[in-house]
């Protein structure tokens, strides 16, 4: 027995070993992929918050629309997507791609490191990075579909739209905004 840093005892077997330029990689992965799944967490949130229970603009005060914004920032994914259904949030297309994404979001975080061999084979990382790309995705449309709504009750986007477009530029981004916005 050996003690950990914490001053925990374990076994030897599980020390801790260096890890390979391989997993490092595939650490990395997830943790790309896993923030991204949580940005657009957070935007369903903003977007639920806003089109079910503020509405309008100057509907409550900006304490009172974080408050509610908390509370559905602790909803999981699939309790998100349930409400957004139920509430009519989005469009149905949208709503059908994040009810097809929650199943790779589950992957992700609870099965896409549960075998050692498997979690290292090209194969896993390509759909680690594919479950990335698809939440940018939503994210872009979600983000698209509250810009939309916000515009449509009245809420001038005119400085949203200079400072994406600013953002793109810098960052040599292409931006697609519908011209309805």
């Amino acid at each position: 027995m050996i003690k950990n840093s914490k001053g925990f005892e374990m076994h030897e077997q599980h020390r801790k070993k260096s890890a390979s330029q391989n997993e490092i990689n595939l650490y990395w992965l997830i943790g790309e992929a896993v923030c991204m799944v949580q940005i657009l967490e957070d935007a369903l949130s903003t977007s639920i918050t806003l089109k079910r229970e503020i509405k309008k603009p100057g509907a409550s005060t900006l304490e009172e629309a974080n408050k509610l914004r908390e509370k559905y920032r602790s909803y999981t994914l699939g309790r998100a997507i349930k409400l957004i259904k139920k509430e009519k949030i989005f469009p149905k297309s949208l709503q059908e791609a994040l009810e097809n994404f929650v199943s790779e979001r589950n992957w992700l975080i609870h099965k896409s490191i549960q075998n050692e061999n498997e979690a290292l084979s090209e194969s896993n990382k390509c759909r680690i990075k594919s479950t990335y790309e698809t939440a940018w995705v939503l994210l872009e449309s979600v983000e698209a579909d509250l810009m939309q709504y916000s515009s449509s009750i009245g809420v001038d986007m005119s400085r949203v739209h200079a400072a994406i477009h600013k953002h793109s530029e810098e960052n040599c981004i292409e931006v697609l905004i519908p011209n309805k916005i």
